[in-house]
């Protein structure tokens, strides 16, 4: 834990001068530009916005107030000026290579252009626009549905199909509102699996979120059981007191404990929630406790456990759990299922996806990591687009051998081991 947090450190110390450095050079290019009242305002804007670094360092230590409108103008202005550089520097390239082709039939020297700050503006700005219109179309569309189907050494057979519907991080009140909220609600309404799964952060920064999160989806329950865990934003919003106001808003907290769900076939699940790591920093009895949560678990079940953050598979979760479901990395917003990189793969080791244990004894156990339904920071996911997860889990003696992760809505995804 402490190597991630260092190369966490230097990924943001990193991240927030490379955020200064391109603020700097936006500033220079709009003022080698005629001046114009539109110029005028985003220089302004961008000189304000290069103290945002410095407020949030000093908000996250509880220096000054968190303000949620200050770190989303921060993480929007990021993203947009990244992808302006991006567009910039094609725009550029492409117009030093139209020159020296028409320079190489003109049989003359290539001379500097006086256009090269124009094309990077107009070229910067169109990539940001694409881009942006992208992100937020895909808001518009339903979740997508990845179908997992996994198989298991020695399971109970009566438990062959069971189905588990996985949400993670849907951050109510956080970029989405009530109209999308309820379609979600009602895509898992179609869905109607044995058991739904909640692993954290279903509300952003408020108790109304949590109203709302009970008005649309406490109602919603799996055929033998519904199951939740809480996430990092539940204990920065309400404190040592989550559990009891996520439980109060219709939120089937585990915490640090497990249930046992049964099939009408007789097959069993052993659900075991842990706590999330947040909560330590707000109470003794809050934050991970493995021992507590395992202690009712018996020789021959099924264990399906939930967490928030995927750092906590590792270990005697690992070892004990067929199947744990995590979120929190949200994917990046910015990438692809593996193999494809995404941003999160810059800081978690099991960023998003389907991941096998490769400890002796329990190498066929999974971790799956989804990418979340929802937005954190900015209102954009490109490439890693909304999702919710159904599991089908069996006997590997049902038939069912291969143990891979399939999407049959065209996606695959293998088992990836570390």
């Amino acid at each position: 834990m402490k190597d991630d947090r260092r190369r966490f450190l230097r990924i943001l110390w990193g991240a927030l001068f490379l955020y200064e450095i391109l603020n700097v050079f936006f500033i220079n290019l709009l003022r080698s530009q005629s001046v114009s009242p539109i110029g005028e305002i985003l220089q302004i804007f961008s000189f304000l916005t290069m103290l945002l670094p410095l407020w949030l360092m000093l908000s996250f230590r509880d220096i000054l107030p968190r303000v949620r409108l200050f770190s989303q103008t921060f993480f929007l202005w990021y993203f947009s000026l990244a992808t302006f550089w991006i567009g910039a520097g094609f725009g550029i390239l492409i117009q030093k290579g139209l020159l020296f082709y028409d320079a190489g039939r003109a049989g003359s020297p290539l001379q500097p252009s006086s256009g090269y700050s124009l094309r990077a503006l107009e070229s910067g700005f169109f990539l940001t626009a694409v881009l942006l219109v992208l992100a937020l179309a895909a808001r518009f569309f339903p979740p997508r549905l990845i179908r997992i189907h996994l198989a298991f050494e020695g399971i109970d057979p009566r438990l062959e199909g069971t189905t588990i519907l996985h949400l993670s991080d849907l951050h109510v009140g956080s970029w989405q509102g009530e109209g999308r909220l309820r379609t979600i609600a009602e895509r898992v309404r179609e869905i109607a699996p044995d058991i739904l799964a909640i692993t954290g952060d279903a509300i952003d920064h408020r108790e109304e979120e949590a109203q709302i999160f009970e008005r649309i989806f406490a109602p919603l329950t799996g055929r033998i059981g519904t199951v939740a865990v809480l996430g990092n934003h539940e204990y920065w919003t309400f404190g040592k007191e989550s559990c009891a106001v996520m439980r109060r808003h219709g939120f089937p907290v585990l915490k640090n404990e497990s249930r046992l769900l049964e099939r009408e076939t007789g097959g069993r699940v052993r659900v075991v929630g842990v706590d999330d790591p947040a909560g330590a920093e707000c109470a003794p009895d809050c934050g991970p406790d493995l021992g507590k949560a395992l202690a009712d678990v018996q020789a021959g079940e099924f264990v399906l456990a939930l967490v928030h953050q995927p750092t906590l598979w590792e270990g005697a979760l690992c070892r004990a759990a067929h199947l744990t479901l995590a979120g929190h990395t949200h994917g990046g917003q910015i990438g692809g299922h593996p193999p494809l990189p995404s941003l999160a793969s810059l800081f978690f080791r099991y960023p998003v996806g389907l991941f096998s244990a490769s400890s002796p004894g329990c190498s066929d156990h999974r971790l799956h990591v989804s990418a979340g339904l929802g937005y954190y920071g900015i209102p954009v996911r490109i490439g890693m687009i909304p999702e919710m997860t159904l599991v089908t889990i069996g006997s590997k003696s049902g038939g069912n051998s291969e143990g891979k992760a399939k999407n049959f809505e065209g996606v695959v995804e293998s088992a990836k081991k570390y």
